[in-house]
């Protein structure tokens, strides 16, 4: 199958990679929607659903490979300093210490653990019929 070098970080990673920036800025920086949103450059709606975990499903795991929260925390410092910071700059950084595979490692593990999970549901919803 041809797929290209950055699909899996484009669905997966990056996401939570954007849902653990702006849950960091939001929970330990004290930043407001309106203000994480200007700085990152996505919507105040967007912002708020990420919050509330209804977007960037994978961010919690992230805290499971040391090294990413300090690349978080140096980029929302950068960005309250007005600097610009690409989701693609973090790859990159994460790349060069090491821990991009290892964040693609423990996603795919729980995306493994989440379609188990839905196959169990599925099956006992089908057996109680």
């Amino acid at each position: 199958m041809l797929k290209a070098p950055c699909e899996r970080l484009a669905r997966y990673v990056l996401p939570a990679l954007r849902g653990a920036l702006i849950s960091y800025m939001y929970n330990r920086r004290r930043m407001g929607q309106l203000e994480i949103a200007r700085l990152t450059g996505v919507s105040q709606s967007a912002v708020s659903r990420y919050v509330n975990r209804e977007r960037g499903l994978y961010r919690a795991i992230l805290s499971q490979v040391p090294g990413v929260r300090e690349v978080l925390e140096d980029a929302a410092a950068r960005l309250e300093r007005g600097e610009d910071v690409s989701l693609c700059s973090l790859c990159q950084v994460l790349k060069e210490r090491g821990l991009l595979d290892r964040l693609l490692e423990v996603i795919e593990r729980e995306r493994s653990a989440v379609a188990r999970r839905r196959g169990a549901v599925a099956r006992r919803l089908e057996a109680g019929r």
